[in-house]
């Protein structure tokens, strides 16, 4: 698995793993423009998302959310199908969608 919801890193860029402990079913988080998401998968009760981010400094931040849903309900027109992750309750699709760069509050 290998996809953006933004523009992915250029092909040879050097690229930072993170993982993406998701507080509850919907969580808003910062990534790079350029970005993989690489994996999802459960950590208890918890879904972590596994992204390879490019340097902050050449790589403007946007905004995603990301939604853990009941299979076959997605949250968005816009949202793309990450993976799913089995949780203790049962298994959960997790959805990502790219919101917009980061406004300028300055």
């Amino acid at each position: 698995m290998g996809m953006s919801l933004c523009v992915p890193p250029r092909p040879g860029e050097l690229c930072a793993p993170i993982r993406l402990r998701l507080p509850g079913e919907h969580s808003t988080q910062q990534l790079t423009s350029r970005h993989r998401v690489t994996g999802i998968e459960a950590d208890g009760e918890t879904v972590v998302v596994r992204v390879e981010i490019t340097d902050p400094q050449t790589s403007r931040p946007i905004d995603v959310r990301f939604d853990v849903v009941p299979p076959g309900e997605p949250p968005a027109e816009r949202s793309v199908l990450l993976g799913t992750a089995e949780l203790p309750g049962g298994p959960a699709e997790v959805y990502g969608t790219y919101l917009g760069v980061v406004a300028d509050e300055n």
